[in-house]
């Protein structure tokens, strides 16, 4: 059977929705079905930030990463494509959308302009309050977990001062050895 994509857009459209407005956890985490079992996870290496590279199963894991991105984050002017633009297969209920925001890590308050994706597998929710209806089951995220890394350890406005206005690469100086690949220590050829 296939699902019409406007019935897959309303739980995609209220989970963004909600992040976006900044909700509370409980309120993103009332966006994710209970039965079958939940999972997010956005991909990046573990040792990068605490919420990247592990899977978050269950209603309690969903609250946790939730609770993790709004300890360590914060940001700006979320904002999503337009639905006419994301990506909905009725066959295997997934959605997959763009998102942009500015994102400002909490303890050093450094920030970056971010692109992200979202891949929201659907699921009917089988719950035992019979409210039913399709949920997010799966969230799964990219995004620019470099920055998030750099940002965390102070280290992000560092190295955007490296660049001119335009954003290219200021002229370093002699016996710099970072971005000089093989001119350091001589060609190959």
């Amino acid at each position: 059977m296939v699902i019409p994509r406007t019935t897959l857009l309303d739980p995609a459209r209220t989970l963004c929705n909600a992040f976006a407005s900044a909700s509370p956890v409980s309120e993103l985490v009332r966006c994710f079905t209970s039965d079958p079992m939940p999972i997010a996870h956005e991909h990046g290496h573990p040792s990068l930030a605490p919420f990247l590279g592990r899977t978050f199963t269950g209603q309690q894991g969903i609250t946790k990463y939730f609770e993790l991105i709004n300890e360590h984050l914060t940001f700006e002017n979320m904002r999503f494509d337009p639905e006419d633009e994301w990506v909905v297969d009725s066959e295997t209920l997934v959605v997959c959308l763009k998102g942009r925001a500015r994102f400002i890590w909490r303890a050093t308050g450094e920030g970056w302009n971010e692109t992200f994706c979202y891949r929201l597998g659907l699921a009917e929710d089988i719950s035992q309050d019979g409210k039913g209806g399709y949920k997010v089951q799966e969230y799964r995220v990219w995004a620019d977990t470099g920055a998030a890394y750099l940002a965390s350890k102070k280290e992000l406005r560092l190295l955007e001062g490296q660049k001119d206005p335009n954003g290219n690469a200021k002229a370093r100086a002699a016996g710099d050895k970072l971005g000089s690949g093989m001119n350091v220590y001589g060609s190959c050829g």
